[in-house]
């Protein structure tokens, strides 16, 4: 196995790493099945949290981000929890929460999903 000098205990360890001061829940507004994720707009939220940057001179801060915890296919009950934003800029908790609820498409009728992910043999 290729090491190259890091810290493997972050590997079975997880909670060494540093954590944002604000983890907030994103909550479904409606039971359903979750037909898409708006990608593009999962993205942009992630940058404005700070989990990117607009401009190279930008800081990424590196405990930002949003953590999924519904994918297409999944049911979903109002109320549940759908995902995670990490930030450390409280201004942003409110308008972040919003958007990544709208990233979210529900369906009332069952959703077919097979993956997207393409095998190559």
């Amino acid at each position: 196995m290729l090491h190259s000098g890091g810290n493997t205990s972050y590997i079975e360890n997880t909670d060494l790493f540093e954590k944002a001061e604000y983890i907030m829940p994103v909550y479904s507004s409606e039971d359903g099945y979750i037909e898409k994720i708006d990608a593009d707009m999962v993205g942009s939220i992630a940058v404005y949290l700070g989990a990117g940057r607009m401009k190279d001179e930008n800081r990424i801060d590196r405990t930002a981000g949003i953590v999924l915890n519904k994918k297409i296919g999944d049911s979903v009950s109002s109320g549940e929890i759908v995902a995670y934003i990490h930030t450390n800029d409280e201004s942003k908790v409110m308008g972040a929460t919003k958007n990544l609820q709208d990233a979210f498409q529900i369906s009332k009728r069952k959703v077919p999903f097979t993956s997207r992910i393409v095998e190559i043999v």
